[in-house]
């Protein structure tokens, strides 16, 4: 009886400091992309047509490191979390703060470049999967740097998961 009292308090330890961990990282996360969304026209000075494609570019480290050290923080706070968690966790971070980001897009319409509601829709639904499916490998990458004691073999997975994506790419691409 205590046992189940303690692992059942033990889960609502780590559901809480997951689900806290998503809510500040989505937050932090949201409010970088909207930072980056007003810089890229000083981008746009500086670096010309290529402003957009730095503004993704910058948009994607800052996915990689925030989902990375939320993944972190939720595995030290609790160490004995179970992994799945840990992906849930990253995969959260990145869906809500898309979310987060094409509602900032959709309430204030003058600030994006589209005012047509569905236009702006319509892409907010594509870059919040892509956002996720790149969470998805930043977790997997993330828990196996954290959990993995061995570095060889943390290595040898990472380079799998690293490879597995390149294969997936080239042969979608080339389909």
């Amino acid at each position: 009886m205590a046992s189940n009292r303690r692992r059942e308090s033990n889960t609502d330890s780590h559901n809480s400091i997951a689900v806290r961990t998503v809510v500040i990282s989505s937050l932090l996360l949201a409010g970088i992309f909207i930072a980056l969304f007003f810089l890229e026209n000083k981008l746009g000075n500086l670096l010309g047509k290529y402003a957009d494609e730095a503004t993704i570019g910058l948009m994607l480290l800052m996915l990689w490191l925030v989902v990375g050290s939320g993944i972190r923080s939720v595995n030290s706070l609790s160490k004995s979390i179970p992994a799945w968690k840990l992906l849930l966790s990253g995969i959260a971070i990145a869906g809500m703060s898309a979310i987060l980001y094409s509602a900032f897009l959709i309430v204030f319409p003058k600030v994006a470049k589209s005012p047509a509601f569905t236009e702006v829709a319509g892409a907010s639904g594509g870059m919040i999967l892509l956002l996720m499916g790149f969470a998805f490998i930043i977790s997997l990458i993330a828990i196996v740097n954290v959990r993995v004691k061995n570095k060889m073999l943390g290595n040898v997975l990472e380079f799998l998961i690293i490879g597995g994506c390149i294969g997936g790419f080239v042969y979608f691409a080339t389909r």
